[in-house]
């Protein structure tokens, strides 16, 4: 028996990625898995069906996280597929309007980094009512100080900087019902989604070294802050560069 057996989570923005080894990882250790992803719902049902194919249980859900509505149909779904969930995994995010692009609307970028993730922690706090679960939000180093060269660092950092502080005010709040609220700092294991042909070559270069380092860590870290193995931390947890608990 693996340590999430009989467990449910909910991972969102999970196509590809770091949330796509996490959901990966969690079904491995016998998780089932519903997988959302509003910008690429073909690459969430192939990374379901991958899932399946290796003796895992993981279907993909459709709804954007911005709304509210499509946050209670991806529950809904949950509960009626695999039962009320116990581990949700927030990774719903694009980012799209530089302050230094004349043009660009920061709206949509808000919507559903910061008020998707809102949402599905409201929502998954009503499912854990009487039960507790685990809620993890992905962070980013960026949030800390704005990496040079890094496309729209700027506004990264000011929507993950959100969610940060999110993440420890509901952890403070939702303590006393059993609910632990974490944060996962993902920085550098992608470089296919940080390395563009508009970035200087030492940027690439960098971004992808430090990638090829940290790519196995990630999964184990998101799987660990699901398990109960580490309980006894209900606040902020950091990996990559390190972890930090309160």
């Amino acid at each position: 028996m693996t340590r999430l057996t009989g467990k449910t989570a909910v991972v969102t923005g999970v196509a590809n990625g770091p949330a796509a080894r996490i959901a990966a990882r969690l079904a491995a250790e016998g998780a089932a898995v519903i997988i959302n992803d509003a910008a690429d719902s073909e690459g969430a049902s192939r990374l379901a069906a991958k899932i399946v194919r290796g003796g895992g249980r993981a279907v993909a859900v459709e709804g954007d996280v911005s709304k509210s509505e499509d946050v209670k149909r991806i529950f809904r779904a949950t509960i009626e597929i695999f039962g009320r969930p116990d581990i949700v995994v927030n990774n719903a995010g694009i980012v799209r309007a530089a302050p230094r692009q004349a043009e660009a609307d920061p709206n949509r970028t808000f919507a559903v980094n910061v008020f998707g993730t809102f949402l599905m922690c409201q929502e998954a706090a009503r499912q854990f009512a009487g039960r507790g679960g685990v809620i993890i939000n992905m962070s980013a180093a960026a949030n800390a100080t704005p990496a040079a060269g890094t496309p729209d660092a700027e506004t990264l950092a000011t929507v993950k900087s959100a969610i940060d502080m999110l993440t420890l005010g509901l952890a403070r709040d939702f303590a006393e019902r059993g609910i632990r609220v974490l944060s996962i700092d993902p920085a550098g294991f992608d470089a296919e989604n940080l390395c563009s042909p508009d970035l200087p070559e030492r940027t690439t270069r960098r971004t992808t070294a430090v990638a090829s380092l940290r790519r196995g860590r990630l999964p184990g870290a998101g799987t660990l802050a699901a398990s109960d193995d580490i309980a006894f931390i209900r606040n902020d947890l950091v990996a990559s560069t390190g972890w930090r608990g309160w």
